[in-house]
């Protein structure tokens, strides 16, 4: 009877958003309507077997429509209501999960084949060459599978990463996931970013300090945190339009003691390693060390004298600081947005004694680089 009401209910949601669209439709043309704002005159789809059979129809109409509906931004929120309620999950490549969660799309189409194997050739170089040592990260879709879409075909980040443990050898693997999968029912992600939050990171530095050998100097509790803003929403929820509730970012309160300048390349030097302009933007997770750049060196007042070069992404940002405690300087390489050679500046660098290397990436943000 339960089900029957349902069928009854997602029925007439469908027609009721047929009639409203049809009656937009027909105002519009007769000139009592006008068109969105910006939206240009075009052809209405027509219905052909080949288009109706392959679905293509359909889309097509829905964006005609889209276009031309009338004072969209007052309709907009009704109707992706409507859709989520007749069981849309999928926006703008941002899926829709469990507990209001939003993930960065990562078919497992795109990552298949030669991506793969290329990449692992350049992690076996690196170790090679520099003793690097190689933590990728996985990404919510790999730990919070069971929030997930049923339907979505993800990539399997986990058999990637036991591949890439075999190639490289142990010495030189920070197994994250095995830290990050035993607390996967706490805020290791951000809910509208496609990044791992402090405390993600915090668990990330326990398991590269496991494998580096060194004294632990901080435990970074989270219970000692400090909240810098209760009402960050990320770019997955903005660009999506779908609503979610605000969360919060926090640092560990060891790391706003550690004094250091950072010199970005081709920029001008910045004291510190975090950036307030940032809360108030779009991006608020570049308070983080600032927006993404291509090189920085990070001079920390310490009397340590070791050296350590990073090979990274933006997930690297919020665990930088938890480093300083262990190195007087880091180099940061993001290798999507440095213009150079990257073997020149690495060879350089590496030219100095007692320098760590650390391969520090987002699992699917290591891999696009190889696409």
């Amino acid at each position: 009877m339960e089900k029957k009401q349902n069928d009854v209910f997602t029925i007439a949601i469908i027609a009721a958003i047929l009639l409203l669209f049809s009656a937009v439709d027909v105002l519009s043309h007769a000139g009592f309507l006008k068109l969105a704002d910006g939206a240009a005159e075009t052809e209405k789809p027509k219905a052909a077997m080949s288009t109706l059979l392959y679905g293509s129809f359909f889309d097509n109409y829905e964006a005609y429509e889209k276009g031309r509906f009338y004072n969209q931004k007052k309709w907009k929120d009704l109707i992706r209501k409507a859709e989520l309620i007749l069981g849309k999950r999928e926006y703008d490549n941002v899926l829709l999960g469990k507990q209001n969660t939003l993930f960065a799309r990562s078919l497992a189409e795109q990552y298949e084949g030669a991506p793969v194997e290329k990449s692992l050739a350049y992690l076996e170089n690196l170790v090679n060459r520099y003793g690097a040592r190689v933590m990728l990260i996985p990404t919510a879709s790999g730990i919070w599978r069971d929030r997930l879409p049923f339907y979505e075909d993800v990539f399997a980040q986990k058999p990637y990463l036991e591949e890439v443990r075999k190639r490289i050898g142990e010495r030189a693997f920070v197994d994250v996931w095995k830290w990050l999968e035993e607390h996967r029912n706490e805020e290791i992600y951000y809910k509208t970013d496609s990044h791992w939050t402090s405390l993600g990171a915090g668990y990330g530095y326990l398991a590269w300090w496991e494998l580096s050998g060194k004294r632990l100097r901080y435990e970074y509790d989270p219970k000692k945190k400090e909240v810098i803003t209760d009402s960050f929403l990320g770019p997955l929820a903005k660009k999506s339009g779908l609503s979610s509730d605000k969360e919060e970012i926090f640092v560990f309160s060891e790391t706003l003691r550690t004094k250091a300048q950072v010199t970005y390349l081709g920029k001008t030097e910045e004291t510190g390693l975090y950036r307030p302009e940032y809360l108030d933007t779009d991006h608020a997770y570049d308070y983080f060390l600032g927006d993404d750049f291509g090189f920085a060196q990070i001079d920390v007042e310490s009397r340590l004298g070791s050296t350590l070069f990073i090979i990274g992404d933006s997930y690297a940002n919020c665990m930088i600081p938890m480093l300083t405690a262990h190195y007087k300087t880091i180099y940061f390489l993001n290798p999507s947005r440095y213009q150079g050679n990257v073997d020149k500046i690495i060879d350089a660098c590496a030219s100095r004694q007692g320098m760590d290397v650390l391969v520090l990436q987002s699992v699917t943000g290591f891999l696009d680089g190889f696409r």
